[in-house]
């Protein structure tokens, strides 16, 4: 089934998506590529960014287009079970619609597969019962730094041994707090730091899951034009699964009186 959705996008303003990714750039392509609704989410690491989610906002407000268009940012702990750069005060200044968050690090060197998990375990739970965070994003994405301290084969083994209890929690956390689980492609899916045998077992994961009640939304990750509508692919994942259109998050907007 094809939705156009797509959570998760990147603009050049904080130097994390390229040049090719200015807000109409983004707006124009998601409109031809057929794309329904999407939220530009660049990067809040710290609050020395925040000035420049003025300017994409301001750029949203030009852009006319019939696709729904949500302004939105990125969440990183500042830290190992540190805090977010974020909070009602900086949500009501900026109007915040969607914001998706998660862990960035693997936060250890340690070959041990539970002690990884432990704490990308821990940051994913606060994640889904933050209330100011609508989305958990890319779980079990890890940058170059920590892929290239463990082998692909390590990798594969850590998603097919993932442990009952944490996918139980993780699923009624997300359906308890109405906080979907990223799909993530670029990160996950077109990744070619992950294995074809890594990227199975994630599938896995995801239909475990899903069989217990999560909800899930679809991100390109896009930092480039050209990866733009790769949420397509993440789509077709959870299509191919069977999973039900109620455990398909969307936003929505308060009502105005």
């Amino acid at each position: 089934m094809r939705r156009g959705l797509d959570y998760h996008i990147h603009t050049f303003y904080q130097k994390c998506g390229n040049a090719t990714l200015t807000v109409e750039n983004i707006i124009r392509r998601a409109e031809a590529i057929g794309l329904t609704s999407i939220a530009i989410t660049d990067h809040l690491n710290h609050r020395g960014q925040l000035p420049n989610f003025r300017l994409i906002q301001q750029d949203i407000q030009q852009v006319e287009t019939s696709i729904e268009v949500w302004f939105g940012c990125e969440l990183n702990f500042e830290g190992c079970d540190g805090q977010w750069a974020y909070d009602e005060a900086v949500r009501d200044e900026y109007g915040f619609e969607v914001v998706v968050g998660g862990i960035h690090s693997a936060y250890t060197d340690s070959q041990d597969p539970m002690e990884v998990i432990d704490i990308q375990h821990r940051h994913h739970m606060r994640t889904l019962e933050d209330p100011l965070v609508h989305v958990l994003v890319h779980p079990y994405w890890f940058g170059d730094g920590d892929v290239n301290r463990r082998t692909p084969e390590w990798w594969q083994r850590l998603m097919e041994r993932f442990p009952e209890d944490r996918i139980t929690e993780l699923a009624q956390a997300s359906a308890a707090n109405n906080s979907p689980i990223e799909l993530n492609s670029a990160a996950i899916f077109h990744n070619g730091r992950y294995s074809e045998g890594f990227q199975a077992a994630y599938v896995e994961f995801v239909r475990r899951l899903a069989e217990r009640g999560a909800l899930f939304t679809f991100g390109s990750d896009a930092h480039d034009i050209g990866q733009l509508g790769w949420s397509d692919y993440a789509e077709g994942v959870l299509d191919g699964l069977g999973v039900p259109e109620q455990q398909v998050w969307r936003p929505t907007r308060k009502a105005t009186a």
